[in-house]
């Protein structure tokens, strides 16, 4: 997926990638879930400002989407058993 910093609004519940302002310079992103929208703004060009439910607070980078994410408790559909002629003795 393709996201240009600040033009998707993040809502609570959103699993999102932040800089924190001490991160800036390295780049270091940190991963969690939004708690609290702190920018009122549709649009904001350095990211939205958000508190994440661990307390951290950032300007969103990057969503991480549910597509994006290997799933995890989901199993192939089941094959259905075609007998070979060996087995139709």
């Amino acid at each position: 997926m393709d996201y240009e910093v600040g033009t998707r609004f993040p809502k609570p519940g959103d699993k999102v990638r932040i800089a924190q302002k001490k991160d800036y310079a390295s780049g270091k992103l940190t991963e969690g879930i939004v708690k609290d929208v702190l920018t009122s703004k549709q649009f904001h060009p350095r990211g939205h400002k958000v508190r994440l439910t661990n307390g951290i607070i950032g300007r969103v980078q990057e969503f991480v989407d549910q597509k994006d994410q290997e799933p995890s408790n989901l199993s192939a559909p089941p094959v259905p058993y075609t007998p070979s002629e060996d087995d139709l003795v």
